[in-house]
């Protein structure tokens, strides 16, 4: 297996050249704006000379791949990032979240599929690498995104030894806590102190749900809520696989039908389409969605969540038809 290291820069440079028109179409989705791509050439990392704009916030998405991590990093100086992305709601929290999903498939080698995604805002760009444990002479590949003649370059950097480090310590805005205490010093001695009782308190872990064919991974967790915390059972629940089933259509045929099917026949669907695709999880339906292209590969953008259906049942009828067959069983018994 592939490692995540400088020397292969010639792979996830073809990568990004491959996956160019998907990586765009991504970025205008999450951004709310029409965006061009263009990959420049695959060089070292200098963190003497950093580019314009890393010394303010940004957007940074990282990519874990085993013990190391890369890092996609977009400048707020860029002008391109949206106001939502700073404080998003849950649509935008998942608008960010697939966004680091897809940028993983994307971006790097098939050989160093990403295992988890984060994506969130940095109060420092600089900062958050240095957190991330940036190493010396890393990989690096510029991205120039283009949104109506607006120009700006996003940057793909690797590897970083520590990524889990880049949100976390990166993503506090000192400007905001620094007015804080000003304004109110009750409330900033307050944050400190819950902010001294998170740092003591371990730290969330993500739980990953894999299926045959699927996976899904996503790297924020509630602060308040780990694995540890949960009971025994219910840890062991979120162990068990099911499979995961993405369906196109459906119909049913006779059995004379189905035997002359032979290579070439095509089955028509009176299913248009257009519609949405359902997604199954052991056998129930539970979302629905529509396909997407991920680089050579297929997948489904949740787009609803279908509740499970309500099924009621007259406990009185039930009852007296019960009871209908324990007489009709004792009748049958006395007449033998």
């Amino acid at each position: 297996m592939a490692e995540l290291t400088p020397d292969i820069a010639a792979e996830v440079l073809a990568a990004c050249q491959a996956g160019t028109a998907e990586v765009a179409e991504a970025l205008s989705r999450t951004l709310d704006a029409s965006i061009e791509i263009e990959v420049g050439d695959a060089g070292q990392w200098s963190a003497d000379e950093p580019p314009e704009g890393f010394e303010g916030p940004g957007l940074a998405v990282v990519l874990h791949c085993g013990d190391a991590a890369a890092l996609f990093v977009l400048p707020e100086s860029s002008g391109l990032l949206p106001e939502w992305y700073a404080n998003p709601d849950p649509t935008g929290r998942s608008k960010l979240d697939t966004l680091a999903q897809e940028l993983g498939m994307l971006l790097l080698p098939e050989s160093l599929m990403p295992e988890r995604f984060e994506a969130g805002r940095v109060a420092d760009v600089r900062q958050a690498l240095a957190d991330g444990g940036l190493a010396d002479e890393a990989g690096w590949v510029p991205l120039t995104l283009t949104r109506e003649g607006q120009a700006a370059t996003a940057h793909l950097l690797w590897p970083l030894a520590a990524g889990g480090e880049v949100l976390s310590s990166g993503g506090s805005d000192p400007a905001a806590d620094e007015a804080t205490a000003s304004a109110t010093p009750d409330a900033a001695a307050s944050k400190s102190a819950e902010k001294t009782a998170a740092a003591s308190a371990p730290a969330a872990t993500t739980a990953s749900a894999t299926s045959s064919g699927a996976s899904a991974s996503s790297g924020t967790a509630a602060s308040h809520l780990t694995l540890d915390a949960l009971p025994t059972y219910i840890r062991s629940l979120l162990r068990v696989r099911v499979p995961v089933t993405a369906t196109l259509a459906r119909k049913k045929e006779t059995l004379g039908k189905i035997l002359d099917i032979s290579p070439g026949t095509i089955i028509q669907f009176d299913k248009s389409c257009d519609e949405l695709l359902d997604l199954e999880i052991g056998g129930q339906k539970c979302a629905e969605g529509e396909a997407v292209k991920v680089g050579d590969k297929f997948g489904i953008r949740i787009t609803s969540i279908v509740l499970p259906s309500e099924r009621f049942a007259p406990i009185r009828a039930a009852r007296r038809a019960a009871e209908r067959a324990r007489h009709e069983a004792q009748q049958r018994n006395k007449a033998g």
